[in-house]
């Protein structure tokens, strides 16, 4: 019995001297770091060990991402290595600036329309816009509910399909040639007009400002062209050498995208050479692939390497 008594006053002087539980807000308020990378950037090896193309553009941002890093896994979640930087006119200033936000991981469900970004994680960075329409938390499972005429909505049209009323095909982005030219204010042009938002069309896509803003582009600017992969196929034309083909079109970055071309980017994974052909199967380009960045090597580790389930790999030859 003394020795029931001796455990109880052990117990109790126990509870007395515990620390108090940090409440709600203290746990929600406290700095979490990011598991990945440095954001804003700290970490310039970050940024030279990876492969830097333009993915979207919205009045005031550009974003990059580096294709090389795209994967999805089986839930249909997208992942990619990416940045943003301000649209300025600095042709002096080096891309890795103190300007930009990232390089950050971020992920995207195709399914769901949510989104998860390393740079939820961060203090300093713009507070997200407060919306009635219901969201996951930023803190917690880090997943936000990506919002209908945004830039991130652009992003995910891109990189999830971009699908159309009088066509059966789905469009995925590949490579986008050229960017946007910065308009100089326009008095007769309500500024509300170039938010970082999308306006209507007659597609089903989503797009952002830049559509806007290539109304205002004058005839003798040309309108940036980018490539999207036709339904995101990969056909294995020949299994033993490795030759794999991708459907290709091609748009203006003008209003309501007109399609320039259609071609067939046909590469020998082995040899490490590509081709292009046009709707008349005459080869438009052939040879070696190119340098990292260029539209050949972006469309050969598109068609060549792993992806996850990204890309639709079929087989039609037999071979």
């Amino acid at each position: 019995m003394r020795n029931l008594l001796l455990l109880l006053v052990l117990l109790v002087s126990a509870c007395t001297f515990l620390p108090d539980k940090p409440s709600s807000e203290e746990v929600l308020s406290s700095e979490i770091e990011s598991p990945f990378f440095s954001v804003p950037p700290l970490n310039l090896q970050d940024f030279k060990d990876r492969n830097w193309i333009l993915l979207a553009e919205s009045a005031n941002r550009k974003w990059y991402y580096d294709p090389y890093t795209l994967t999805q896994d089986e839930d249909g979640v997208i992942s990619f290595d990416a940045f943003n930087a301000p649209r300025i006119d600095a042709k002096d200033l080096d891309q890795f600036n103190a300007t930009i936000v990232g390089p950050y991981l971020q992920k995207i469900d195709c399914f769901s329309s949510n989104q998860w970004s390393e740079t939820f994680y961060t203090k300093n960075l713009p507070t997200p816009k407060v919306t009635s329409s219901p969201a996951k938390p930023i803190n917690g499972s880090g997943w936000v509910k990506i919002q209908p005429r945004t830039a991130m909505a652009y992003i995910r049209t891109r990189l999830c399909g971009r699908k159309f009323i009088d066509d059966a095909n789905v469009n995925y982005f590949l490579y986008q040639d050229g960017e946007m030219p910065i308009v100089k204010s326009n008095p007769k042009v309500s500024s509300s007009q170039y938010a970082d938002k999308s306006v209507s069309t007659s597609s089903t896509s989503q797009v952002t400002a830049a559509q806007v803003i290539a109304a205002e582009v004058t005839a003798n600017q040309v309108a940036p062209t980018f490539f999207e992969v036709i339904n995101n196929e990969v056909n294995v034309v020949d299994a033993k050498k490795d030759i794999r083909e991708m459907k290709i079109a091609s748009y203006a970055l003008e209003k309501e995208f007109p399609k320039k071309a259609e071609f067939v980017y046909r590469a020998d994974c082995q040899s490490n050479t590509n081709n292009l052909l046009g709707s008349d199967k005459k080869i438009v380009v052939a040879g070696p692939v190119g340098p990292k960045g260029s539209l050949s090597s972006v469309a050969f580790n598109r068609a060549c390497e792993n992806h996850g389930d990204y890309m639709k790999v079929t087989s039609k030859s037999g071979k």
